[in-house]
């Protein structure tokens, strides 16, 4: 059974009969749910980059999605939306709290929607919301994560602010964190062994090639690869297939496909 660490409410994952007909078909038996950018339930595919096939792509993308965020409709209360999901469907759905910490009424209503929406972790989104780690939104964020034990997982949106998180991290080592599309592996690398509560999700549809993965096993161990679909912005058959081209063990792909983020969870409840 496989565990999506990583996913949206959208498309294959946007209403209860969906979501069970699609983790049925994949042999998925939890979802980490959060909401959709502005709570879009049809997302488009992302802009495609032929000749950027790595991780770091990714950090040039996030400068036209964050340009083409402004073009969005908003549809209402994502977070809220999520929690009637795992409420029409509690033995898949596991909800994330999608939070903007430069959004006063999301840092206001933290600790209220933490409790009502019954969260098991923040998803955080540099290229939607121009935050910045150094900020003292992020701090006062990470705080209360800590205090409620949610993993943050965050989607990094350069190189800079990567090496920011780093140093962050450096002091605060028991918040936990899970670095989506494994950006900036280049930079936590150098400081692998002193990274206990980092973990890195596998999604990023052709940009997190099986050799990323395989580069990150090797770097970090395989307790600290976690895997991810990123649905709907790619095939989950595809990132499926990434982790059994590598022809790992099968203990280290229960690891990465569900004790790893069961751990997480586990030790931050």
């Amino acid at each position: 059974m496989i565990i999506d660490a990583h996913a949206h409410a959208a498309r294959q994952y946007s209403t209860a009969e969906s979501i069970r007909a699609t983790a049925k078909k994949y042999g998925i038996e939890k979802i980490l749910l959060c909401t959709s950018p502005k709570n879009n339930l049809d997302l488009k595919d992302p802009p495609n980059l032929p000749f950027f096939k790595s991780p770091n792509s990714i950090f040039i993308l996030n400068r036209m999605l964050r340009m083409g965020y402004k073009s969005f409709k908003d549809g209402g209360d994502g977070n809220r939306y999520v929690s009637e999901l795992r409420k029409q469907v509690p033995e898949i759905v596991v909800p994330f709290l999608w939070v903007n910490p430069l959004d006063p009424q999301h840092m206001s209503s933290l600790e209220k929607n933490i409790q009502d929406y019954r969260v098991s972790g923040i998803k955080l989104h540099q290229a939607w919301d121009p935050f910045t780690v150094e900020g003292s939104e992020f701090n006062q964020l990470v705080e209360v994560a800590r205090a409620h034990k949610l993993p943050i997982f965050i989607h990094l949106y350069s190189k800079n602010e990567a090496q920011k998180l780093l140093r962050f991290i450096g002091t605060n080592s028991n918040a936990t964190f899970i670095i989506a599309h494994m950006l900036g592996v280049d930079i936590f690398k150098e400081k692998r062994n002193d990274l206990p509560n980092v973990y890195f999700d596998t999604s990023g549809s052709e940009r997190v090639r099986g050799k990323d993965i395989a580069e990150a096993i090797n770097l970090f161990g395989h307790e600290h690869v976690v895997f991810g679909t990123d649905t709907p912005y790619a095939p989950i058959e595809d990132q499926i297939n990434k982790i059994e081209q590598l022809k790992l063990t099968d203990s280290v792909k229960e690891h990465i496909y569900r004790l790893n983020i069961q751990h997480i969870l586990s030790s931050n409840s």
